[in-house]
């Protein structure tokens, strides 16, 4: 009797301990399940606002870009004797509105995204610190703030992690895109048969100072070469074709597409003296009147500059690294004399992209930078 009652007093117990342990589990499985509910919920939504960082973004870079574009459209309908370099931006509200205007019929996250105006920043980029300094002188670049949060276009609503207690996340994003040292001149735009040394053009000094297209290696100032573009063989009698060529009453010649980095264009090298009345056929041709000139005239000219550093006449086909524009103000033909004097026309914008470099005539289609 005793070893029964015995035997039923440890079933009990271990049928109670069983019973604990069965609860204990159940108990841990329930919080691991909402843990894990949470965190799957929580990625869910993480997830979500992602895609709207990443439509956001999109929505940034495409706005950066209409007002960068918008600024090129302003320089490159400028005077050629008006540097963007002094221009100043005194209404912005066209740059804004290229800016909201993109922005506006663009989404995020099914949500139409609107931009505050002080989330848009006007200002001069420095490609070598690679910052934004703001201010409506020269202008070169827009950077755009584009948002989703309690102040602009709302929060991103979550789904299911608000059982973690996160009802809505905030979604921002930044681009900035720029005006870049011209990358392509398209057929037709280069309109001289020299180029200039990149020893000479990569000095600021020269910027607005005397230079001489002739003599070619006569420095410091006469730091060019003649070329006849990607017409062969690279000689006199060519050089003076296209030069005939490219003289009005009508024009018979029309330059190549040059591309910085990509285009290399036949120098001639040697003594092109012979050439010169006809170069000075066309100087008469295209000039227009200047005040800022030495004789009152100016022949608007944009060149290709080569990688050289040596200020040599180059005679063998050199790499375009970028563009120049420069004004022509007197051509002396024999027997008058035999020099070509010009200057370098800083802050010029052309019709044309960027990408040649931080240096020389900027392209009104503007790329992103940051």
């Amino acid at each position: 009797m005793n070893k029964l009652l015995e035997r039923s007093r440890a079933q009990g117990c271990c049928g109670l301990l069983i019973d604990d342990a069965r609860g204990a589990v159940a108990v841990t499985v329930a919080i691991v399940l909402v843990v894990l509910l949470g965190f799957g919920a929580l990625a869910l939504d993480i997830s979500n606002a992602m895609i709207a960082r990443n439509e956001l973004q999109n929505v940034a870079d495409a706005s950066a870009l209409a007002g960068a574009r918008q600024l090129g459209l302003i320089y490159a309908a400028l005077p050629t004797t008006t540097p963007y370099t002094g221009y100043v931006l005194s209404n912005p509200a066209a740059v804004t509105g290229a800016v909201t205007a993109v922005a506006s019929v663009n989404q995020a996250r099914q949500v139409l995204v609107s931009i505050n105006a002080s989330d848009v920043v006007i200002g001069v980029w420095n490609s070598t610190s690679r910052t934004l300094t703001p201010g409506n002188v020269g202008a070169t670049a827009v950077r755009v703030t584009a948002r989703r949060d309690s102040g602009t276009n709302g929060p991103v609503a979550t789904w299911l992690a608000g059982i973690m207690g996160i009802n809505s996340m905030n979604v921002v994003a930044t681009a900035t895109a720029a005006l870049t040292g011209t990358g392509v001149l398209q057929p037709g735009e280069s309109n001289a048969p020299f180029g200039l040394d990149e020893l000479i053009f990569n000095n600021p000094a020269y910027c607005g100072t005397p230079i001489q297209f002739y003599p070619t290696n006569n420095p410091p100032q006469g730091c060019a070469g003649w070329h006849t573009f990607d017409q062969s063989p690279p000689n006199a009698h060519t050089n003076r074709v296209t030069i005939q060529g490219l003289t009005p009453n009508p024009p018979t010649y029309t330059s190549p597409q040059i591309q910085a980095g990509q285009t290399s264009l036949e120098y001639i090298g040697g003594n092109l003296a012979t050439n010169l009345p006809d170069l000075q056929n066309l100087y008469i041709a295209k000039r227009v009147p200047d005040a800022s000139s030495p004789n009152g005239w100016c022949w608007n000219v944009k060149v290709p500059v080569y990688g050289n550093n040596a200020c040599a006449n180059p005679n063998t086909p050199m790499m375009t690294i970028g563009f120049a524009s420069a004004c022509v103000w007197q051509i002396l033909a024999p027997p008058a004399g035999q020099q070509i004097d010009a200057r370098v026309t800083c802050g010029q914008v052309t019709q044309g992209q960027g990408g040649g470099g931080s240096f020389g005539m900027l392209g009104s289609i503007p790329g992103l930078v940051e």
